[in-house]
């Protein structure tokens, strides 16, 4: 069996200096990657990876990479990606469809060269004949909002798990972009676990570097990964036997609090919140992004209906309008001053979407916090909730007014809300 921990050869360009630092590769690597969308910037689809989890001197050093394809020319960069736990890691990535993974030059093997100066090292790796893209593992949900949260998810039916990996970024560290400044994944810590485990409580004895310990109140995007390794086994989840990863983010921010599960997002470019879920018709599922003045709920294609909404305790006044839509898409009160904490129903049938708004200001909650606002859902169906859940966050006088309500009682409201919001 071919493994990607090959032949390490270094070619020596010139007589070495007495000051000269030889090009060292350690755990070179090839695998297929099946990335889900996130916050972070990262590319999403299907993609093969090569690289090195160390190479020293780094890219701050000079050091650069270069993969070439044997018996086709090609041959193209491999990015320096350092983050604080992976100072001296380079990769790069290559788009890949089904027909290519089903069986291409892909497979051959692959030539990784890093250069510093005269010096260079080279790492020979290869793809397994065979090897297919991993599935992405189904709902995350946290558990509670503490200093150590708990997140779990479920494996998807009948796919091979030989381990999983869990990664945790620091938001404020993530740049993607070379204009911005130094390349930073934002990595901060990294855990595999066995294949039977389908949880992992934060612990912050696994924030090892030294300057990023964990903290409450702090941004943060967790990558749960499945992973298949070349031997199939799990007694070495490291890359260099990974053959194929399958990796799904969501955002989080810890902070004291407390709460049932929630269902955690990722944030798309246009600053709705993407969830992927399992869903079984009537049963409370609790989803929290981003929050501002209000927020619009929509599900996605072919998911099942809304069938009932639970908003938080202890928000501002807790007092909530709730709109739906008619026929001409425009909004419609079904309720005006909702209580927190109770069941409000859509009815025979549910809705596809509908809009909570009177959310005070002064109420305080951040932006950035994905555990304030905890919303409980039920479903019409049963399937997949692939829906979004988008902030309003005009100012209040810029929300939009039902366009059903009569002008006598829209005045009495209206006075009576902007008494309450401006609070």
């Amino acid at each position: 069996m071919f493994r990607s921990s090959l032949a390490l050869v270094l070619l020596a360009g010139g007589f070495l200096g007495a000051h000269a630092t030889p090009v060292t590769i350690n755990t070179p690597f090839i695998n297929f990657e099946n990335r889900a969308i996130n916050s972070l910037g990262f590319s999403t689809g299907q993609f093969l990876r090569v690289g090195a989890n160390s190479v020293t001197p780094n890219g701050s050093a000079g050091t650069t990479g270069l993969a070439a394809l044997s018996g086709t020319g090609f041959q193209t960069n491999i990015g320096f990606v350092p983050s604080p736990l992976n100072p001296n890691f380079f990769n790069q990535y290559f788009s890949v469809t089904p027909q290519q993974v089903a069986g291409s030059a892909i497979f051959n093997p692959w030539t990784l060269t890093f250069t510093n100066g005269a010096d260079s090292a080279q790492a020979i790796v290869q793809m397994q004949s065979g090897a297919q893209m991993a599935p992405f593992v189904n709902s995350i949900t946290l558990s509670g909002t503490s200093a150590n949260p708990t997140f779990t998810w479920t494996p998807p039916p009948g796919a091979i798990v030989d381990g999983y990996r869990v990664n945790i970024y620091d938001k404020s560290l993530v740049n993607v972009n070379p204009a911005n400044g130094p390349i930073n994944s934002g990595q901060v810590t990294s855990k595999n676990l066995q294949p039977n485990v389908t949880s992992y409580n934060v612990q912050p004895g696994d924030f090892t570097v030294p300057g990023y310990a964990f903290a409450l109140n702090k941004n943060y995007s967790i990558e749960i990964s499945l992973i298949q390794t070349r031997d199939h086994s799990s007694l070495n989840l490291g890359n260099g036997n990974l053959e194929s990863i399958a990796r799904v983010y969501a955002d989080f921010t810890p902070n004291n609090g407390g709460g049932p599960p929630v269902n955690l997002p990722v944030v798309l470019a246009n600053g709705s919140y993407q969830f992927n879920m399992a869903v079984q018709a009537g049963q409370t599922y609790y989803i929290d992004p981003d929050v501002a003045i209000g927020y619009d709920y929509a599900i996605g294609l072919g998911d099942p209906n809304f069938q009932s909404v639970l908003l938080p305790v202890g928000i501002g006044d807790g007092l909530f309008d709730i709109f739906g839509y008619d026929n001409s898409n425009n909004l419609v009160l079904l309720a005006d001053d909702w209580l927190e904490g109770i069941v409000f129903d859509f009815g025979l049938g549910g809705v596809n979407r509908f809009r909570v708004t009177g959310i005070e200001t002064a109420a305080g909650l951040d932006p950035a916090n994905t555990t304030a606002f905890v919303t409980g859902l039920t479903f019409a169906g049963s399937g997949n909730f692939t829906g979004t859940q988008t902030p309003i966050v005009q100012n209040v006088q810029d929300v939009p007014e039902p366009a059903s309500l009569a002008l006598v009682g829209l005045a009495l409201a209206g006075l009576a809300l902007l008494r309450r919001r401006q609070q």
